[in-house]
Parts: structure tokens; sequence; C-alpha cells
């Protein structure tokens, strides 16, 4: 039996033509895989006789295409490869390992050639110190780290070319062209990253330098203004709270659209657990006929919120539908909706609002199922019965996410309602003081909080901060606004403060005063190729399918990456699970551009310390990265890991694009574990 040693695979057919792009004439050139027995019984390899087919369908034009024993072998290669004309071609396809596909992108530069496969990895790490693809003794290298990125580099590999092996732009260390780090033998190395930007220059105005790859200014530096620009990042930093990011807010697209109905549903998916705790039993079977507002889950737990039904009609079945931010299946009522959005008798307002009393108004909260609509959905009758007395409600108006604009249309538009909630909610909690914290990018949001509580400023006052990320935090906002440190471990409530989204007030006045549990929500869709950006008042239970199918062209929603909240914190969604619903802490739906390079554990820290300095914690996640590679969790524990509040500002600015928040999530379940044992 013959032994197959593959060395590549295919891309994805989407990929193939976006790495083409608007280039038309194509020329293939293709490795015959090493030592695998590699014809087909009409004498071609299997990738070259679908490859063509699969080109001209899709609009390319094939100038040619050589077959070549060993590609990597360029003492033999190298002469067919130079006496090959390719004067009508635009540019090259190369299917090969990583190894030919550089030797290739050498030979025909400035001509763009593109990597059409992936390499399949010879060893178990990003940069496969083990293993390195090929037979021939060339100077290129192929790590074989599986997702070949040459298409993005101009053919130079930064992972085996660079000396930190990094992949998001150079480090700034080089000096003259040469890497600041030595051989053993003392030698020096060329910086790969100037060899790369250099490469991108040359090949055309559809790929200049710093179009697909971040890279610095080679130009030499001005001292001055490197210091101005040093002390403007230092006073960033620090301003309204520790760390901290400004990345590019992209809210213009969204943020003047005035809240609109979305279209209603034909069917909705009410997951049974929408909230922080113990799911839902269901009260309705397939088969009964329910209405707006009707209660159709709840639990005898403490920690947990009933779910209602979004929508009149008949429940088709109760089944195991994936939850969009736990990420696994959870049991879900599926309702047929008759569009006749009948509300339950129960949806009513009370006789005297006013007359109220606290034990009453936490019982309205409670069997409305109203929680945290910030994105964490704990149950809000629970938080508004703290055990310590509480002297501050802190209302969170930051919205601090790219392209989220909801809380800020929820401010403008029902500005109202929401004093109404905070005067409900000061009445629970019996508190005399509370602050309404919104940023600095929302001017008409102040203005109107400012005119609003003109006559209650002995009570209510307004907090504008300075826009940065993650201002929304609990723990930072509170040091920020009223200079208390919640210390690791403790809630808000430990140092007196109760934390309330705007959109969580506002269903908590739609609770008490309308008697309309939370059923709908203001959600923001965003993003890239959003041919309908919006903030819409949405029932809870709505497809994503239906959401992408009216805001987004649909020919490029496959290239995109659809993200339910904001593309920090938000989770990515599969956008084939046509069942996924929006639930109660759904803030957005954002599409993004699929990252070139993923963020993987694996890579290898180089110790740059930004990290450290974005922690709006005050944490070191990098060794937590380390840790996690040694299998040492209880050392992320000591350093504080349970802090982490998951913002992913250091996912964000990690030089080497190691996947710190899956690193981060993954130790704390693990710790989670081994304290339930």
């Amino acid at each position: 039996m013959a032994v197959d040693y593959t060395k590549y695979k295919l891309k994805p057919e989407q990929e193939i033509l976006d790495a083409f792009g608007q280039k038309e004439r194509i020329f293939l050139i293709s490795c015959k895989k090493c030592f695998r027995e590699y014809l087909s019984e009409d004498g071609e390899t299997e990738e070259c006789s679908v490859l063509p087919k699969f080109l001209r369908d899709n609009g390319k034009k094939l100038t040619g295409c050589i077959d070549l024993d060993f590609l990597c072998n360029s003492h033999v290669n190298k002469k067919i490869i130079e006496k090959t004309n390719f004067k009508d071609s635009q540019a090259i396809g190369v299917l090969s390992c990583g190894l030919g596909i550089q030797f290739v992108a050498d030979l025909v530069a400035p001509m763009p050639a593109y990597a059409i496969a992936d390499s399949i990895p010879q060893a178990n790490n990003a940069t496969c110190m083990t293993a390195y693809h090929g037979i021939a003794l060339t100077p290129q290298k192929c790590a074989a780290c599986a997702q070949c990125y040459l298409n993005i580099t101009g053919g130079i590999c930064p992972v085996v070319d660079c000396s930190k092996s990094l992949i998001n732009g150079q480090c700034g260390g080089a000096k003259n062209g040469k890497c600041e780090v030595k051989g053993r033998d003392g030698s020096t190395k060329d910086c790969a990253w100037e060899k790369i930007y250099f490469r991108l220059s040359k090949q055309g105005a559809e790929q200049n330098a710093g179009d697909t790859v971040q890279l610095r200014n080679y130009a030499k530096p001005d001292v001055p203004a490197v210091n101005k620009f040093s002390n403007a990042n230092l006073e960033h930093r620090t301003q309204s709270f520790y760390g901290g990011i400004h990345p590019f807010e992209f809210k213009e697209a969204a943020q003047n659209k005035p809240i609109e109905t979305f279209p209603e549903p034909e069917t909705v998916i009410i997951p049974l657990s929408q909230h922080t705790g113990a799911p839902c039993e269901p009260l309705v079977k397939p088969g009964d006929k329910v209405k707006a507002g009707q209660k159709i889950g709840d639990s005898k737990s403490f920690i947990s919120a009933p779910v209602h039904s979004s929508v009149s009609g008949e429940v088709v079945s109760i089944e195991d539908v994936l939850h969009p931010l736990m990420q696994k299946k959870v049991r879900s009522v599926i309702i047929k909706n008759d569009k006749k959005n009948e509300l339950h008798e129960s949806v009513k307002p009370p006789a005297d609002v006013n007359s109220l009393g606290k034990k009453e108004l936490i019982d309205i909260i409670r069997d409305k199922g109203i929680v945290g609509m910030g994105g964490a959905m704990f149950p809000s009758y629970v938080k508004l019965q703290p055990p310590k007395p509480v002297d501050t409600l802190l209302i969170n108006g930051c919205e601090c996410e790219p392209w989220l604009t909801a809380d800020h249309r929820v401010m403008l538009e029902h500005a109202d309602e929401i004093l109404g909630g905070i005067n409900i909610l000061m009445k629970i909690l019996g508190v005399k003081k509370t602050i309404i914290a919104i940023e600095t990018n929302k001017p008409e949001a102040i203005a109107k909080f400012e005119k609003l509580t003109e006559s209650c400023r002995d009570t209510i006052t307004i907090a504008a901060l300075p826009a940065k990320y993650p201002q929304g935090a609990e723990k930072t906002l509170i040091k920020k606004t009223l200079g208390r440190e919640v210390q690791a471990g403790q809630l808000p409530l430990d140092v007196g403060v109760v934390v309330s989204n705007t959109s969580t007030v506002l269903a908590v006045n739609n609770a008490v005063a309308r008697g309309l549990p939370l059923i709908e929500r203001i959600v923001t869709v965003s993003g890239m190729a959003c041919a309908k950006p919006g903030n819409y008042k949405i029932k809870i239970g709505t497809p994503l399918a239906n959401i992408i199918d009216h805001c987004f062209d649909k020919t490029l929603a496959p290239k995109l990456q659809f993200k339910m909240g904001g593309p920090m914190m938000g989770v990515v969604q599969d956008i084939n699970e046509a069942n996924t619903p929006l639930i109660k802490g759904s803030t957005g739906i954002i599409a993004l551009q699929k990252p070139e390079v993923e963020a993987i554990p694996d890579r290898t820290c180089i110790k740059c310390g930004r990290c450290f300095d974005v922690c709006p914690m005050e944490l070191c996640p990098s060794l937590y990265a380390i840790y996690h590679k040694l299998n040492k969790p209880e050392e992320s524990e000591k350093n504080n890991i349970r802090s982490c509040i998951e913002c992913g500002c250091c996912e964000y600015i990690c030089s080497s694009r190691i996947s710190l928040v899956s690193i981060i999530k993954n130790t704390k379940s693990i710790l989670n574990k081994a304290k339930a044992s």
C-alpha cells in the first residue's frame, strides 16, 4: 500500500477567486506532490483537471498550465519557468506547498504569484521547528502552518523568513534592512517584512504596499514627531481609565438612522435559555395557540428569567437549536407567526404605577423576563435585590463598541421612558443618587439628558466621558465615575453600586408602565456590505438568516464574518445555521471582513508587552498564553485570570495574532471544572 505524503490541498473556491480579484488572465503552475502516486487514470493530477474548468466557469481565462515534478527543485525548474511566456497573463496561480509558491514568486516578480493551495502540516506547531516541506536544498522553506497567506505578503513567507515569525507586520527592530536578531554564528538576516514591502510596491496599483497588510513607513524617523506621537499615546492610554484602545468607531453608518420596525418573521425561535442561570422549562406544547407576550417558559430557580412569545400564532415544535452566544444547542420553542399580533391578556399596565411598592415592582420585572441587555443577560430582578446596601445607580450609556449605535438611538428617541425606568430602579434600590454615563461621541444624547434632568440635578447627574474602549465595562465605569475600585473577586454591589444598561432601563419601564414583557429589542445592523444599515426594533426569536437577507448584499455575504454583538466581544455566527435566532442579549448584527490571518492559540509570544499596556484590568495577558502552552492553569489563576473581563483589547493589539481571549475562556473553564469536582 502506497504512503500518501501529500503536502498541500486546494484552498476553498471562494478564497481562490478572492485572491485573483479583478485579474482575468491566469497562468497555472502546479507541483506533482513529492512522493505521492499522483496520476489519475487520465494522466492528470486531480486538481489540474478540476481547477481550469472552475476558473473558466467564473470568468477567468486560462493562458497556460504547467505541471512540474518537484517544483521546489530549483535547479531543474528554474530554466523551464524562465523560458515560459507569461506576457499575456496578469497573474500566476501556484498549486503547491508554500515552498513552490515562494520559488515561483521570486522568479516571476513583479508579476504576482498567488497561492491557491494551503499546506498540510508536517509537525505539530505553527512554526514547524521539526518539519519543513520540500526535498530540495533551496533558500526558501515552507513551515507548513496550514493556512497559506503568501497571497498578502507577495510570496515571501514571514513565518520562515522573519526571525521572529511575525505575521502582522514588522516589529520595528530592523536597521539598514537587517534584523536585530542574529544567528548563532553571529550572522545577520534580512528583514523579511522590508522585502515584503518592496515586493508589494512593485506589483502595481492593484496591490500597493499597505493595501493588504499593515506596514510601517521606512523613512528616517523624525525624533520630535516620534516623541510627540508617543506622548499622545501615553495620554490616551491613561485617559479616563488605565489601558484600553481607540479602534475606528464606524458608527457613522447607523448613528443617524432613526429606529425602524423590522419586517415580521414567518417563524420565531425562542430559546428557553436567554439569561444567566437555570434554563426555563416549556409551558407550552406543539399545537398550542399562543399570543404575543404570553409566558411560554419559566424556572423555579432563583437565578433565571421567564421567556415569552414575541408573536401570536401556533407552536410548531420544541427542539434543540444553536444558541447564538453560548454556541451550543439549547431547547427552543418554535412558533409559526400568524401576523395578527394579538396581545396576551397579561400584557396590560397596572391601575396605578405610583402606588406599587418595592416587592410588587420586583415581581413585575421578574415576571416580564427582564435581563441585562448589554450582553451579559443577568436577571434584572436578582440584581435589584443586593444583599448589601447600595447608594448609587449607574446607568451605562457608553456603547463603546465600534459600529453599535442602538443604545445611542434609544437615548435619543426614548429618553423620557429611560427617565421613567430610572425612577423605578431608584425606588426599588432606595438610592438618592444616579449617574448617567455617556461618551462624548454622543453629544446629542448628552444634551438631551442634560435638559431632561435640569429639575432633578440633586439626584441625577450626567457624566460625559471621553470615548474609549472598553469604557462600558462595569469596573472601569465605576472607577471613572465614582473613584471606587472593584477588587478581584468583588461585584459592583461590594462598593455600593448597581449598574444598568440604557436599553435594560427602557425594558424595565415598558414592563412596569405598559405591562410589556421583553419580546423585542433595538438592534444595530451594520458593517461591511450592509445595504440597509440601521437600528431596528426586532422581535426576539427572529432568525439571523432573515436579518442577513433583508439588510446585506447576498452575493457578498459568504465573504464576510457575521458577529452577534460588537466586533470586539461579539460571537461569530455560522450563517449556514438558518435557525439561529436573535435573543434578549443581542446588541447588534455586524458584518466584518474575514481576517486574512486567523488568530490561533499556538503562535509564539514575542514579549512585546503591548497586551500589558492595553489591559484595562491591569493584568498580564501574555502570561496566560505561556501558561496555556505549559498546561498550568493554576499559574494563570495566581495571576488573576478570573479578573479578566474578556474585552479583547489584548487580542486586538497582539503582534503575534495569538487568540488570547479563547485561551482565557478555556483556562477559566478548566479552573471552574476543577473547582466543581
